[in-house]
């Protein structure tokens, strides 16, 4: 939630900025980025960070919330989790610190042999998973992203679109298919992949 928190701040923050400038003072979060920030995100963002720092797990990846793979030990979805968290450092031009890269090599790490993503280490390749793994490493590690970005368009063209993978609230054991996500995730990996070509 901290991730998607600071990447919907982060854009509110660039809308603002555009459209109009009230004398807030503004600085780069990332000195080296070239994403200017009023000084009181700046606080925000540098405490949800170092909140995020704290939760990564020793492996690297992240946890989400409650999304779940029933494949995977505990039923837990690192992969979930850690390309959320991974596309909030990148928005913040931080894909590159430490936190980042460390979970990269995790998530690059989780890539099946057939180039998809599950929901950790060692289970089935899944659209969701993978589009949301191939969607930030575009801007990491583009050699494994264009592996998944094969897979996936591979299953889309097979109908995998229209096959969700059960998610849901792990910890409770609720399992559910939600049909909008292999779409939603798709569309922004596919969209990203085709910026980044453009």
């Amino acid at each position: 939630m901290t991730a998607h928190a600071l990447r919907a701040l982060r854009a509110w923050v660039q809308d603002s900025i555009a459209t109009r400038v009230v004398g807030i003072l503004i600085e780069p979060l990332n000195p080296d980025a070239s994403i200017p920030m009023p000084r009181t995100f700046k606080r925000i963002a540098e405490r949800g960070l170092a909140y995020l720092a704290r939760t990564q797990r020793p492996d690297g990846s992240w946890l989400p919330l409650w999304f779940g793979c029933q494949h995977a030990p505990d039923d837990e979805n690192p992969s979930y989790g850690t390309a959320r968290v991974l596309a909030a450092y990148r928005d913040l031009g931080m894909i590159d610190g430490e936190p980042a890269r460390r979970g990269v090599a995790w998530l690059v790490s989780a890539q099946n042999p057939d180039g998809g993503w599950g929901g950790a280490v060692s289970t089935p390749s899944s659209v969701e998973e993978t589009a949301l793994a191939v969607e930030v490493l575009l801007d990491a590690t583009p050699q494994a992203a264009e592996r998944g970005l094969a897979w996936l368009v591979e299953r889309i063209e097979g109908g995998g679109l229209y096959e969700p993978t059960p998610i849901g609230f792990y910890f409770a054991k609720l399992w559910y298919y939600e049909k909008l996500y292999p779409i939603i995730f798709s569309v922004a990996a596919l969209g990203r992949a085709r910026g980044k070509r453009a």
